[in-house]
């Protein structure tokens, strides 16, 4: 199990996912330039646990506009002094390392596991989770395997995006089609996820506290003797973060200012 060895002390530590941000949405990217002015200038660090951008597909778009500023708000952040950790999710895994590093940011591997305090603490996107919703893991198993994303880097920006585009529409209409159960995270998988770990990936002692996005149901719980801290998806208005600040966890909201 990748675990990340850094002493926080007692934080304030940030902890969001699902933010799509996009061009289409400059509401969204107003809300998390206000985050990172605020809240996040005020803690230690900030983990993002996948989906920070709606798609990712090519290097290029990080020299739009757009998403340039994204890069910029999170820079400013860096030379604040506030570690910015970087986990990529089901829309944003073409996101590099590389790419990441060159503005300052930390990439971290699906999952990662931590210390904060006395607790052994798993971090997760959470898609790794959704087990029952079968037809997604081989997609997401095929999708991610290294001959594909070599051929699919292969093409051009243009296509890329014609691609995702395409992409995005079929999944929204699939989920629009599954139950909540199954785009849901297993009960099961959540259970183990806390007694052993995830993805074959273990840590003997267990955890203490799950942390994970993907599914929009934010909630903090006990369960399967731990605790469960699901971060919810922004909107342009508002979002529901997670916060770890000497031993307490909290979900936050924040609002945009108009």
């Amino acid at each position: 199990m990748p675990y990340l060895d850094v002493d926080f002390e007692d934080g304030p530590i940030w902890f969001i996912s699902d933010l799509h941000l996009s061009p289409r949405q400059p509401a969204l990217t107003r809300l998390f330039q206000q985050f990172c002015e605020t809240r996040a200038k005020e803690g230690q660090a900030v983990f993002i646990l996948g989906d920070l951008f709606d798609y990712w597909v090519h290097v290029d778009q990080s020299r739009e506009s757009a998403y340039a500023e994204v890069f910029a708000h999170l820079q400013q952040l860096v030379a604040a002094g506030i570690r910015v950790y970087v986990m990529v999710g089901n829309r944003d895994f073409a996101l590099s390392k590389n790419l990441l590093a060159s503005f300052g940011l930390i990439p971290i591997p699906d999952p990662m596991a931590l210390r904060l305090g006395t607790q052994n603490v798993l971090l997760t996107h959470g898609d790794l989770l959704c087990t029952d919703d079968r037809r997604y893991q081989i997609f997401r198993r095929v999708i991610r395997h290294p001959l594909i994303r070599l051929s699919v880097g292969n093409l051009s920006y243009s296509c890329l995006q014609k691609l995702a585009t395409g992409l995005r529409r079929g999944s929204t209409l699939a989920v629009q089609k599954k139950s909540l159960n199954i785009t849901d995270a297993h009960p099961l998988a959540i259970q183990t996820a806390l007694r052993f770990g995830i993805a074959g990936q273990h840590l003997e002692q267990g955890f203490d506290v799950l942390v994970h996005g993907h599914t929009h149901r934010p909630v903090w719980e006990h369960r399967d003797g731990g605790w469960r801290m699901v971060l919810g998806a922004w909107s342009p208005d508002a979002a529901c973060i997670g916060r770890w600040a000497a031993g307490q966890w909290s979900l936050e909201k924040i609002t945009r200012i108009p």
